[in-house]
């Protein structure tokens, strides 16, 4: 039987969230952004991240075949009819992006998504990422977030929350620093030179001691990090004061632990009570890195510290063709955007089996097409949906690359 398309009748339309990005807390970013457009297009969502739901086709480093066929519901409740899920799909109803270049759209170059970073448009047409600390931009972004999570959209599981409330009881007593320091994996995405810099423990201690002279009844330091070898270090400076919570998630090397085979789901949710233990805390010293900031997102009031803002050694240059490229930029990002919500973006589902999903009625092909993490999917057609929005991508990553040059103020060794 030929799948009835329901996109023009009144029967509801889903948008079928299946793919995001590797690390948990940006996997959380890249779910909210489709969120986001999928309301803006007049969708329902359903989210469900299977075992290659990284950027179509490679391995979600989370997902553990034990705890079931939706990483996402590992860490938060459910969104949308995925029980139903077969029946929309056959009755035409259900559609989802088209290509890893429009998950790359809603990251770095939709002005209205939520930016966990200053990349892409807010590095080129306007740039977050160096300088002082841009407070109502950095507010705007995390309103975008609580929008989802105060409507009950984004909502944790209750034993993740009782894990919070649990350590919290024993070990939060009285006052309480807490500190968000990134290690492993911490590179240039496109932030920059400024917000990419490792902040070792040693750049904490004169913040650190200066909040623990001003606040005496500061029972502890809680610490959210990705490295062992400096949460050793935190201990041996402050012997008797700190606290912590992760041990699977952490890392003796540069090496992220979240692509390791052993503990996957396991090492989400300690990222999860990290950043929800770190919410709690009265004062935070950051870096710039997601865990730091979605504690932010989820308590507005708890004042902050970001390091990678307060020491920026890399002084920034506008190239010459900056003013020409960014309004450049704003259009074809404003170009993109309407080709893509008016369904260029979008392709019909037409089956899913696991992590096998069949999209595109005209022409039904594969969604998934990467095989692991570094290998890069099949060029599409030609003058394809998915050609152009692979170009489009290509030419406002080449265009953002000439706005900017950098100059280091460090004095040489």
């Amino acid at each position: 039987m030929r799948k009835r398309n329901c996109m023009t009748d009144n029967a509801p339309r889903y948008l079928l969230i299946c793919n995001t990005s590797d690390g948990l807390v940006a996997q959380l970013n890249g779910v909210v952004v489709q969120l986001q457009m999928a309301r803006r297009m007049g969708l329902e969502s359903i989210i469900y991240l299977h075992e290659r739901s990284y950027y179509f086709g490679g391995p979600n480093p989370y997902f553990d075949e034990g705890r079931g066929p939706n990483a996402w519901d590992y860490y938060y409740e459910p969104v949308g009819p995925g029980a139903d899920l077969p029946a929309l799909v056959e009755q035409g109803q259900v559609v989802t992006l088209t290509t890893a270049s429009e998950l790359a759209r809603l990251y770095l170059w939709e002005p209205e998504s939520w930016f966990m970073n200053p990349f892409g448009y807010y590095r080129s047409v306007r740039n977050m990422a160096d300088g002082d600390y841009p407070h109502a931009w950095w507010q705007m972004q995390r309103d975008h977030a609580r929008a989802f999570l105060k409507d009950g959209t984004v909502r944790f599981q209750k034993p993740i929350l009782e894990q919070v409330d649990k350590f919290a009881t024993k070990n939060f007593a009285g006052k309480i620093l807490g500190l968000q320091l990134r290690g492993s994996d911490k590179f240039d995405f496109g932030t920059g030179p400024n917000l990419s810099r490792k902040v070792t423990p040693e750049e904490y201690y004169p913040h650190i001691d200066r909040y623990l002279a001003e606040n005496l009844d500061c029972t502890g330091i809680f610490v959210a990090t990705d490295q062992r070898q400096w949460l050793k270090v935190l201990e041996a400076a402050y012997p008797g004061k700190i606290l912590s919570f992760a041990e699977w998630s952490l890392s003796d090397s540069d090496e992220n632990n979240f692509h390791l085979s052993e503990q996957k789901a396991a090492r989400g949710v300690e990222v999860l009570v990290d950043f929800l233990l770190l919410s709690r805390c009265d004062f935070i010293i950051k870096c710039h890195a997601a865990v730091g900031e979605m504690a932010l997102t989820l308590n507005s009031q708890v004042p902050y510290l970001d390091l990678n803002y307060a020491n920026q050694p890399f002084e920034v240059k506008p190239r010459l063709l900056r003013p020409l490229l960014a309004p450049c930029i704003s259009a074809i990002c404003l170009l993109w955007r309407r080709l893509a919500e008016s369904g260029m973006g979008v392709t019909q589902v037409l089956s899913v089996n696991a992590d096998q999903i069949m999209v595109d009625a005209a022409n039904p092909r594969a969604l998934n097409t990467k095989q692991g993490v570094d290998h890069q999917a099949p060029k599409p057609p030609v003058m394809s949906r998915r050609f152009v929005s692979d170009g489009l991508d290509w030419m406002l990553r080449m265009l953002a690359s000439r706005c900017y040059t950098y100059r280091d103020r460090r004095p040489p060794d």
